[in-house]
């Protein structure tokens, strides 16, 4: 009993991660709404996700992710930054919060009035465990964890 009640669990877990579904096009909404955002976006990849179309795609020489509603409203971009990339006032921040080395380092923008941040991922050699950072573009920590 307890093995099928274990296998009935899993099934509905495995069924909700894998909810992401790859797509070759998105509607016609969507494709004209990220056309107008992202001009010139190339390596353009679809995929649906509940009700949302997730795309990731190159833009401006950055490797981007952008996600809108069914209906071409834009929900938020994610953009991969080189350290050249970063404001001076945020990578001053990202020293002085850690020593650990910093792995990655993102933009996050966000529809809806929630203001812009960058995601910074602190990683350590040999030792388990990272630490995010979120830092808006004034330098001022947003939240750590």
């Amino acid at each position: 009993m307890k093995k099928m009640l274990l296998f009935a669990l899993l099934t509905i877990v495995f069924l909700f991660v894998g909810c992401a579904l790859e797509i070759r096009q998105a509607p016609k909404p969507v494709q004209n709404a990220f056309d107008s955002m992202f001009p010139g976006a190339t390596h353009v990849e679809w995929e649906k996700v509940l009700s949302t179309y997730k795309a990731e795609f190159y833009h401006e020489g950055h490797e981007k992710e952008a996600q809108f509603d069914g209906d071409g409203t834009w929900q938020w971009t994610k953009t991969e930054l080189s350290f050249f990339d970063v404001p001076a006032p945020v990578m001053e921040t990202a020293r002085e919060y850690c020593r650990w080395d910093i792995d990655d380092i993102s933009l996050h923008e966000q529809s809806k009035g929630v203001p812009a941040f960058y995601l910074i991922e602190y990683d350590r050699d040999h030792a388990p465990g990272e630490k995010l950072l979120r830092v808006l573009p004034s330098g001022a920590i947003m939240m750590t964890y």
